[in-house]
C-alpha cells in the first residue's frame, strides 16, 4: 500500500483541555475511501483538522502525498480539498460568484472558473441555487456548496467531515454518486466522518477506530464487521454498536 495520508506518533493536548491525540500511527493508502469511525471527544476532528493544517499537532509527523506540511505546506494545501462541518460561507455572495472566487484563487483563469464552476454547480444540482445569496441557502445546499468548494482544484485528496448533514435523501444519493465517482474513476483518495454508518457500510472499504485519542482498529469494513461478530455479516451500525457495547463505551456519535 502506497500511503498517501500518513501519522506517525501524532499528540495533541488543548490548553487546560483534555489529551485530544496520544500517539496516532495511522497510515490511509492512496485511492482509499477510507471512514474514521469515532464516539464523540475521541479526536477524529482534531486528527483532520491537523490533516488538513488547520490545528497544529503538538508532536509527531505527518505527510500529504508525500509531501511534508513544514516544508511544501503551499502543496499540501493545492493538494488537498477539504469540506468541514464549521466552514463559513460568505453570506451576501451567490453561489456562482463564491466558486468562480475560488476557482481563481487557485490560479484558474476566468474563462477557466467559469467551465468549472459550471460543471460543479451541474454535478452537485445547484442550478436552483445559483443566483442565491448563501444566507439564503438551506442547510442542505449549504452543505452541497461546501463539497462543491472543496473540488474546485480537482483535489487527490479529499477531507469530507459529516458531509451529508442536512442534505434530503435525494441529495444524498447525488452527493455519493459524484464522490464515488471521484474515488473509483480518478483514483481521488477520501478521508471521511460521518454520523450515517450505512453511509460508510456502503461506500467505505477501508476504516479505521478511534478512541480516547488512540486507535483501536484499523482495517477493512469487512473484517470489522466479521471480527464483532464472529464471522457473522451485521451492518457497520450493528457491528459499532456492539463493539462499543463490549468496550463499556457509550452509544454511537461521530464528533
Amino acid at each position: 500500500m502506497i500511503a498517501e495520508i500518513l501519522f506517525k506518533n501524532i499528540t495533541k493536548k488543548y490548553p487546560k483541555g483534555p489529551e485530544a491525540l496520544k500517539g496516532i500511527d495511522l497510515e490511509v493508502g492512496k485511492g482509499e475511501l477510507f471512514t474514521l469511525l469515532g464516539p464523540n471527544g475521541a479526536g477524529k476532528s482534531t486528527l483532520v483538522k491537523i490533516a488538513t493544517t488547520l490545528t497544529e499537532k503538538d508532536s509527531g509527523e505527518f505527510s500529504i502525498a508525500g509531501n511534508d506540511p513544514g516544508k511544501d505546506f503551499t502543496t499540501i494545501r493545492r493538494t488537498i480539498g477539504v469540506a468541514l462541518q464549521e466552514n463559513e460561507l460568505d453570506p451576501s455572495e451567490t453561489v456562482e460568484n463564491l466558486l468562480r472566487f475560488q476557482c481563481r484563487l487557485f490560479g484558474l483563469s476566468k474563462d477557466q472558473a467559469q467551465q468549472r464552476a459550471d460543471e460543479l454547480i451541474r454535478a452537485f444540482e445547484l442550478e436552483t441555487e445559483r443566483l442565491k445569496k448563501c444566507e439564503t441557502l438551506s442547510g442542505g445546499n449549504k452543505r452541497r456548496l461546501h463539497c462543491a468548494l472543496a473540488l474546485v482544484h480537482r483535489p487527490g485528496v479529499l477531507f469530507l467531515d459529516e458531509p451529508t448533514v442536512g442534505m434530503d435523501p435525494e441529495a444524498r444519493a447525488r452527493f455519493w454518486q459524484v464522490i464515488t465517482h471521484l474515488n473509483k474513476t480518478e483514483g481521488v483518495t477520501v478521508f471521511l466522518t460521518t454520523q450515517y454508518l450505512e453511509e460508510a457500510d456502503k461506500h467505505a472499504t477501508q476504516m479505521a477506530l478511534i478512541m480516547g485519542g488512540t486507535i483501536h482498529y484499523r482495517g477493512s469494513v469487512t473484517e470489522f464487521k466479521k471480527m464483532v461478530n464472529s464471522g457473522e455479516q451485521l451492518t457497520l451500525e450493528e457491528s459499532y454498536l456492539a463493539f462499543m457495547t463490549q468496550s463499556h463505551q457509550p452509544d454511537f456519535a461521530t464528533n
